[in-house]
Formats: structure tokens, sequence, C-alpha cells
């Protein structure tokens, strides 16, 4: 009995390990806890609804998650989600999560798309994932870090509402935004904040602060 048990024991413990950990809200308590080895990834989001564009009454962003790469059963996910659907502030809320270190694919966007006032439909965007490749597009965050990688909203296009990453676009800008970050989280002050934009061809343009260095490729 006490052989079976001591196997059981080694068991859990082996699965416990191949569980990813799932990012949590920053705090002082999580960044003490997983500091140093972990990361931050600094964004804002827009849950707001959009008016305006072609041939919708609004649209409005429900929920972005982030899968860490390579995808598995258990991989790690930051899922950010709409607080509501209805009286949502039209306004940028800026979140920071501590998490692994790694390569984070968008895995699921979804969206509310009113045509009219009653016709109102949420839809899944499609095509994120072709079998391994995250065509949708891709986040990375070193060790010891925190990393801005961009504002996400609805925006308008040709043919209508579509999810967007959008930016900060100077270094004063950049620079405000740092300091704002270390007086809400002082004790991350430290840490070097990059400004690494989600790198998408379908979900934003191209943009770096010219002094921005590249993340250094993982041995």
């Amino acid at each position: 009995m006490r052989h079976r048990s001591t196997m059981a024991l080694v068991l859990v413990a082996s699965t416990l390990q191949a569980i990813a950990a799932q990012p949590e809200r920053l705090s002082a308590d999580r960044f003490r806890a997983g500091m140093p080895g972990k990361g931050i990834v600094l964004l804002s989001i827009n849950w707001g609804r959009r008016y305006g564009c072609p041939g919708v009454a609004n649209a409005q962003l429900l929920r972005l998650t982030f899968t860490q790469l390579p995808i598995t059963t258990s991989s790690a996910k930051l899922d950010l989600k709409t607080p509501g659907k209805l009286l949502v502030n039209n306004t940028f809320l800026n979140v920071a999560y501590i998490l692994d270190p790694g390569k984070y694919a968008i895995t699921d966007i979804r969206v509310l798309i009113a045509e009219t006032l009653n016709k109102v439909d949420e839809l899944t965007v499609g095509g994120l994932m072709e079998q391994d490749n995250p065509v949708g597009g891709t986040f990375q965050v070193e060790p010891n870090e925190a990393v801005y990688i961009g504002s996400f909203a609805m925006d308008c296009a040709n043919q209508g509402a579509v999810p967007w990453r959008f930016y900060l676009e100077d270094k004063a800008s950049f620079d405000k935004y740092v300091a704002g970050f270390k007086k809400e989280y002082p004790f991350a002050a430290a840490l070097p904040v990059r400004y690494r934009l989600f790198d998408s061809a379908e979900f934003g343009s191209q943009f770096s602060l010219p002094d921005e260095q590249p993340p250094t490729p993982a041995q």
C-alpha cells in the first residue's frame, strides 16, 4: 500500500508540472510569487461600441484570447472578455497581466455586430490559425520584462467593422504610458518596459519605435 501511494503522488506531481501556469492580473503578491522569471504584458482595450462603420449600426469587441505557442491541451491562455454588452464605456482601459515568457498567438476573437437595431449577431472571427501557423498574429514576452503590445478595439474598414490593434505613435506618448504603469505598479518599476506590438498583418499595421530592440531569440 505504501508503494502504491508513493507512485500516485509521483503521478500527480508530474501532471501538475505539465499544466502551464495561467496568466493573472498583475498584483504585488503575484509579482513577488512569479519573479524573477515571468514576464508582464501591457495592453489597452476598448470594449465600447463603434458607430459609423459601413453597413452596420454599431460593433463591439466581446473577447480576445491569446494562447501560448506551441499550442497543446495545457497551453496557457490570456483570455480577455468584455465586462458587459450594454452600458460599456467607449474608452481605452489599461490592463496588465503576469505570465510565463514565450510567444502567444491570437486564437479567438468574438465581436457583436448590429446591422440594425433589430438584427444583432455575435460572430467568431475565423482563420486565426492554419494548422500550426498563427496567421492572426502573435506577441512575445521575455523573462523579467514588461512589454506593451498595443491597444485593441473595433475599427471601420471598407467592408464594415473589424477588430484592430492600434498603438502609441511616438516616444513621448510611450514614456507617459510607462510612467503611468510604474506609478500604478511601483513594485514592478525596476523592470524594463519594451515597446513590442502585437504582430499581425490581419488586425494591425506594422510599426515600431526607432530605439526599440527586437526580443532576444530563445536559446
